[in-house]
């Protein structure tokens, strides 16, 4: 064939894609209209700005821009058509057929067996070829915006191949021939089509038309234009839907009409469940819709928001948008900066309002979303404080259902001075840390972290409430007030301690292990545990971040009074040497790294708790 008219294989990628949507949509086989017309309001919202940039050489200026859909039950075809801004002989190569343009790396990269793949097609732009859910083959017909482009035509079975040549086509824009597979003549109705048009794209900018109708099917004033209690919530959560392509209710939703410093006007979501690629690091596809005098700028406007706001759906409309001359850049200036500020406020108020008035179901949406107000808190230095009035925290004393800051601050005893918690792997693991013996007997409530962001989190926060933060694990708690008269006598117990010959040989056994070994009256049911020195958050922050993390050695303290304790130190009496001693002492150590999550060679604790076991059954 000649390069006009010539056969291309799909990249193997887009094979793959072709598979996944055939045999994993069959029973929402509809999406693939909405994928269409998604693609065609696309076409028209580029045409748009193409005609803001330019005034001449442009084929069919005044025709309208709008969506037409046919159906032909003889022919057994569906056709979709815009007046769009059509695509050349190289942009349908690239567009159609290669992973350029298509987004189908990123689509694959997040798939999983139970993905929504209906949702992830919208995200990644690959809904074209949802088309081949009902096609058993696809016609595509195209002309480029400029006077002087030619026609083209691509053609594909989905099987794994397609073509593409130069067609005749007179008339700007896209038109998509659907030859549907005998299983799927039910889409040959104008009741079906109308359903669904309605179902997906009521509220696409462009008139929407079935067959000869000359009304459009689907409203086009933008939602957010009219007023707040002319707009029914149905109607919001249609919308919802259309924005996030998450099909269920929002949890929260915001109105902003701004009129100084910058005038503008947003509707915003949040959601009410965390899609799981959101905390990837790799998620890029976030960001609100951003429109000017209600053209369509920006598909994903990530200037708008901070990126731990990065899971809000919505459009912001603004009059005073400085534009250049490309629909995907604008300026990022003082007019962009001041809209974020102030929608990033409004949400964060939204927030604490809901929370005070409504806590049980602001807990519930906390338990999927608190990752990134904590995030934020660990970012956004301008909003911490008022980021940190709304995570929930547990506690010791709190059983299982999460407080606020501030409830942990109010019930703080006169005499403490500062807020005290616990960095960990789990909750249940911290329940039974030894750290906490000793505020049990105070009636000290600790706040108990046992998430990795907690890690990241209080890496950056030092105060709240002009209360320090303290990690319990990093310092030996301060022994009760004495009299003057008492001092001199508790220090000489405390060295006597200290030089203990049983405490010494504990020391040598586990040599670079541990940085000191001592005893401690901190303790009551355990015989000991580890305390670190520095900061808790950054040495646990280096053992996610580092492969091969090595644990830094800690201090281990004690418990005197343990029966444990007791027994190895008459064992040491009796036998300084004591193989038992020297395997005892490691197995108290690796019991607390263990606990900690930091035990870096748990094979050899395997190997010294079976010898135990083999030992104690032989007796």
């Amino acid at each position: 064939m000649s390069e006009e008219s010539k056969t291309f294989d799909f990249q193997a990628e887009i094979q793959k894609v072709l598979d996944i949507l055939i045999n994993r949509l069959y029973k929402n086989r509809e999406i693939f209209l909405r994928e269409l017309i998604s693609n065609a309001a696309d076409a028209l919202h580029r045409f748009r700005i193409v005609q803001l940039e330019q005034k001449e050489n442009m084929l069919d200026p005044d025709v309208e821009l709008a969506i037409h859909i046919s159906f032909d039950e003889d022919e057994n075809t569906i056709t979709v058509t815009d007046t769009g801004v059509g695509m050349t002989y190289e942009e349908t190569v690239q567009n159609l057929g290669t992973i350029a343009q298509s987004g189908t790396l990123e689509f694959l990269k997040e798939l999983d067996d139970t993905s929504d793949v209906a949702n992830l097609i919208g995200q990644f732009g690959v809904g074209f070829y949802s088309s081949f859910i009902v096609a058993s083959n696809v016609t595509v017909r195209s002309r480029s915006f400029t006077a002087d482009s030619k026609g083209i035509e691509w053609k594909s079975e989905g099987t794994g191949k397609f073509s593409v040549s130069y067609a005749d086509k007179s008339s700007r824009g896209t038109e998509i021939i659907l030859t549907l597979k005998e299983d799927a003549k039910e889409f040959l109705n104008k009741y079906k089509l109308e359903t669904i048009i309605k179902k997906y794209s009521d509220f696409v900018g462009f008139p929407i038309r079935i067959g000869e109708e000359e009304n459009p099917i689907n409203r086009q004033t933008p939602i957010w234009h009219q007023a707040e209690d002319e707009v029914k919530d149905e109607e919001y959560n249609d919308f919802y839907r259309q924005v996030s392509m998450d099909f269920t209710e929002p949890f929260h939703r915001i109105r902003m009409n701004v009129d100084v410093p910058i005038q503008f006007k947003a509707l915003l979501f949040l959601p009410s469940r965390r899609d799981r690629s959101m905390t990837s690091v790799q998620f890029q596809d976030y960001g609100l819709k951003l429109y000017s005098k209600k053209i369509l700028i920006q598909e994903k406007a990530k200037d708008l928001l901070p990126e731990y706001l990065r899971f809000v759906f919505g459009v912001v409309d603004s009059e005073d948008l400085p534009l250049n001359v490309s629909r995907e850049v604008i300026q990022v200036d003082r007019t962009i900066r001041r809209i974020s500020k102030s929608i990033t406020k409004k949400i964060i108020d939204e927030l604490s309002n809901f929370a005070d008035e409504y806590e049980e179901k602001f807990l519930e949406w906390y338990k999927q979303f608190s990752v990134f107000l904590k995030e934020g808190i660990a970012n956004d230095q301008k909003r911490r404080q008022k980021l940190l009035e709304l995570i929930r925290v547990k506690t010791s004393k709190s059983e299982d259902k999460p407080i606020t800051l501030a409830k942990y601050v109010d019930g703080m005893p006169e005499d403490q001075e500062e807020i005290l918690y616990l960095l960990g792997e789990n909750l249940q693991s911290l329940k039974q840390s030894p750290h906490l013996e000793h505020y049990k007997k105070l009636d000290q409530e600790i706040i108990l972290f046992d998430e990795p962001i907690d890690t990241f989190l209080m890496m950056h926060v030092t105060t709240f409430s002009e209360k320090a933060f303290k990690a319990i694990d990093q310092a030996e708690p301060e022994p009760p007030k004495e009299s003057d008269d008492d001092t001199e006598e508790t220090e000489e117990k405390e060295e006597e301690k200290d030089k203990d010959p049983f405490v010494v040989r504990v020391k040598e056994i586990l040599g670079d292990r541990v940085i000191d070994v001592r005893f401690t009256d901190a303790l009551t049911d355990s015989p000991c545990r580890l305390l670190g020195q520095g900061a808790a958050a950054y040495t646990r922050m280096m053992k996610y971040m580092t492969e091969d993390y090595i644990p830094m050695a800690k201090i281990m303290e004690l418990n005197s009074s343990h029966p444990i304790i007791i027994g190895l130190k008459k064992l040491f009496e009796t036998d300084p040497e004591s193989l038992l001693l020297k395997k005892c002492s490691f197995q108290l150590l690796e019991n607390q790294e263990l606990a900690e999550g930091n035990l870096k060679d748990p094979n050899t604790m395997i190997t010294r708790t079976t010898d135990f076991m083999k030992q104690l059954l032989e007796k």
